[in-house]
């Protein structure tokens, strides 16, 4: 019975090991790879989650090793040695990661129940509340909601050269005044269709600029008049201000121009700092784009704004004998 345990509590400690580190990778892979997220806060967050896990998967193989310890088969299996005193030293060592395991545990309980508070608080949808934030001119929200706005930026040049669209010239932009953090790439339906731009402005707030041409990936998109009040060149435009404290905010600006989706936000709540100007301005600023498929069929005018929203694109005009030729590449765009 005690081999039996013991064996139980090391190939325990092993595979949650092993299980920690491929949910490590997945997850590490997932929020940099595909969302962009900062690699040091990704690799922090991970770090604080793996603590717990691992001091379990220590205890267990700690557990399991002396269960088997008095056998001689396990130890010559196990360590060749019988099990010697701990050192002074490695007793503080284990008792400095048991400390260290114990705080991240209460750090880690701690958000999870601040974030399950702020997640299941309905207050925040009430009549009251939105009155409250027309008001304010600012919307309150968890922290888990500003996570999509946090994103990682690599080379420029070479996140531009694998781009399916030729993006904003911003050389004669206010945004050449700024320095650039670099930029990453979205691929929208295996299409390099979206670009994130990130730039340092001299008062310390962070801005970032998102392109998505969606005549490269054949995305569609629709908006409610009633949602864009603002206007960006005589276009209309959405402004959502977010805040979770004073000092952790994301106001975002977005609009339309043509098939480009412009997106442009900022870490800083301009309901509450001097900001809104200079952030219409910097859209303002941007040149008129050059879609990646000028010759693709228009949006249907007739019907209901649903009905145009859901309605398939004309098939494109080409005689008979292409059309099978067509057919096996149903996924190309029609300008390639």
């Amino acid at each position: 019975m005690k081999k039996s345990a013991g064996i139980l509590f090391l190939s325990f400690g092993h595979l949650l090991n092993i299980l920690v580190l491929l949910a490590a990778v997945v997850y590490a892979f997932g929020l940099i790879a595909w969302m962009h997220a900062p690699v040091s806060g990704v690799l922090q967050t991970i770090a604080m989650a793996a603590v717990v896990p691992f001091a379990v998967a220590w205890g267990c193989r700690s557990a399991g090793r002396h269960a088997l310890s008095g056998m001689p088969a396990a130890q010559r299996q196990l360590r060749n040695t019988p099990l010697a005193p701990l050192s002074p030293l490695k007793k503080c060592l284990r008792i400095g990661a048991g400390a260290v395991a114990l705080v991240a545990g209460i750090v880690l309980a701690r958000n999870a129940w601040t974030a399950f508070e702020c997640a299941s608080d309905r207050s925040r949808f009430t009549p009251a509340a939105e009155a409250q934030a027309r008001k304010d001119g600012f919307t309150r929200v968890c922290k888990s909601d500003l996570s999509r706005y946090d994103i990682s930026f690599g080379s420029l040049d070479r996140a531009i050269r694998t781009l399916a669209f030729t993006p904003a010239d911003l050389t004669r932009t206010p945004f050449a005044a700024f320095k650039s953090l670099g930029g990453s790439v979205e691929s929208i339906t295996d299409v390099p269709s979206r670009l994130y731009r990130g730039f340092h402005m001299p008062d310390g707030h962070r801005l970032t600029l998102s392109e998505h041409d969606m005549s490269a990936d054949g995305v569609r998109t629709y908006r409610r008049a009633g949602d864009e009040p603002e206007r960006i060149n005589g276009l209309r435009a959405r402004l959502n201000v977010m805040e979770v404290k004073p000092g952790q905010a994301v106001s975002h600006l977005s609009w339309v121009e043509g098939r480009r989706s412009y997106e442009l936000w900022i870490d800083a709540n301009v309901a509450r700092e001097p900001l809104r100007a200079q952030l219409f301005a910097l859209a303002a600023s941007l040149p008129k784009s050059v879609p990646a498929c000028p010759n693709e069929p228009p949006e249907p005018t007739g019907g209901t704004e649903w009905e145009r929203f859901t309605a398939p694109p004309p098939p494109p005009a080409m005689p008979p004998n292409m059309q099978a030729a067509e057919m096996k590449h149903a996924t190309a765009r029609p300008c390639r």
